[in-house]
């Protein structure tokens, strides 16, 4: 997005990295605002907004990227803290980062909002109730924000990157057998053992394609990044 042109506020709970890669784009001449935030807490996110209107005016690119997976495990064995959790950092977060941003999209009759979502909103995991739910509500919000954002001229798309190879991934698989089953911890295993971890560049690119007036058309729809792919090499 900052190769782009965009003026780019860096959201995370992770200072040293925000910090890392805002110096990054600031060397590549770029505009960038490295802010610390925890998205599932309402102040947080409203004082992040505010610094970021002060210091590079309206925001009218939204990308909800903050996610967890939680820890796997039954529905009987979870904790209530624990879902909340999940949920207000993968469905919450989302609906307070949206929802200080469209006021401002609207004034601008601009906007773009991209939510990344997760396969695990459609096909359901075992030990993993949190997730799937939250990723599938997240989804339906996203439906609804693309249909208040339409007569402003705010386009709101879902994601499914896919398997990326990232820290969520790394914490996955230090999850141990007895505490995850066997078969999840094959899985998370398997995915970096055959290879099958995209590098984060990969979404990272076709997320911002989503963000240029090319991709209006694609409000409203949550779209792998396979059909992005496909869909981009169109226009």
């Amino acid at each position: 997005l900052a190769r782009q042109g965009a003026a780019v506020a860096l959201a995370a709970r992770t200072e040293d990295e925000v910090s890392s890669v805002a110096g990054e784009i600031s060397a590549a001449g770029g505009t960038t605002l490295p802010l610390h935030v925890d998205v599932s807490d309402e102040d947080s996110v409203a004082s992040c907004f505010e610094k970021t209107r002060t210091g590079l005016g309206e925001v009218t690119i939204l990308v909800n990227n903050a996610g967890t997976p939680g820890v796997p495990l039954p529905v009987a064995a979870t904790e209530t803290e624990e879902w909340r959790r999940v949920l207000d950092v993968n469905l919450t977060g989302a609906f307070l980062c949206a929802r200080e941003a469209m006021p401002g999209m609207a004034s601008a009759n601009w906007g773009r909002i991209v939510n990344v979502s997760s396969a695990a909103a459609r096909h359901p995991l075992a030990r993993m109730s949190a997730y799937g739910a939250s990723k599938a509500a997240l989804d339906q919000l996203t439906r609804v924000l693309a249909l208040e954002g339409e007569p402003y001229n705010i386009a709101v798309m879902g994601v499914y990157p896919g398997v990326i190879d990232t820290r969520m991934q790394e914490e996955s698989r230090g999850f141990g057998p007895d505490l995850i089953g066997k078969q999840l911890h094959r899985m998370f295993h398997g995915y970096w053992d055959f290879g099958m971890l995209r590098p984060p560049e990969e979404p990272a690119e076709l997320i911002s394609y989503l963000c240029t007036p090319a991709a209006h058309r694609l409000s409203g729809h949550i779209i792998r990044i396979e059909q992005l792919e496909a869909l981009r090499g169109e226009t």
